[in-house]
């Protein structure tokens, strides 16, 4: 089994990489030989999509694949025949990161077709999971943003599963911070009851995905 996971947090040892690590370690748990490759966004020079429409020209050699070449070209080429994409983010002004959005324009918009109903090109449908991380408690998500990327990766690959943290700590120390619209001491005590569960269903998850 091959898994690529993309992350798009510019912190590598952060709440997103936490969320991420326990996924890893319920498909590693299932299935040992598991070939997981992980890319940082944040470590990658890279664009979004030119608008070069290149990916769309009759009987172009690049049809169906984005023909920029910069660090993200190997990380799309790795994703042509995965069997899971894990797509990773927190959410910056109730959104996924520019780094993700860049990603998925260069990736959704290559393999979505303008041929009838849109056809998908990826010539593997691979599993999907989605996992997002946010310091805000769960009804203040940003639903509508969140179905938007799954509404493409759906399309183009298969119907994405997704995992939450939520109301994570942006801080080790709040004391050194302004912060006046968070009670540290809710977060802590909503972290206490909810991490372990919220971790657990990424790992439950990577089991099930490793079967």
């Amino acid at each position: 089994m091959k898994v690529i996971i993309v992350n798009g947090s510019p912190r590598k040892h952060g709440n997103t990489a936490t969320l991420i690590n326990s996924f890893k370690a319920g498909i590693s748990s299932t299935y040992p030989k598991a070939q997981i490759k992980q890319f940082n966004l944040n470590d990658l020079s890279f664009k979004g999509c030119q608008s070069c429409f290149v990916c769309k020209l009759k009987n172009g050699k690049s049809y169906g694949t984005c023909a920029i070449n910069d660090d993200l070209t190997t990380v799309l080429t790795e994703i042509t025949d995965t069997d899971c994409l894990v797509v990773a983010s927190p959410i910056y002004l109730m959104d996924v990161t520019s780094s993700i959005k860049a990603f998925l324009e260069r990736l959704c918009f290559s393999l979505g077709s303008y041929e009838k109903e849109y056809k998908s090109l990826a010539s593997k449908r691979a599993k999907i999971i989605t996992l997002y991380t946010m310091n805000t408690p769960k009804e203040f998500q940003p639903t509508s943003a969140m179905e938007n990327v799954e509404r493409f990766l759906g399309h183009i690959f298969s119907q994405p599963h997704r995992v939450c943290l939520y109301n994570t700590y942006q801080f080790s120390d709040y004391s050194k911070y302004v912060v006046e619209v968070f009670d540290e001491k809710d977060k802590s005590s909503y972290r206490e009851n909810m991490l372990s569960k919220e971790l657990n269903e990424a790992f439950l998850l990577g089991l099930k995905i490793g079967q």
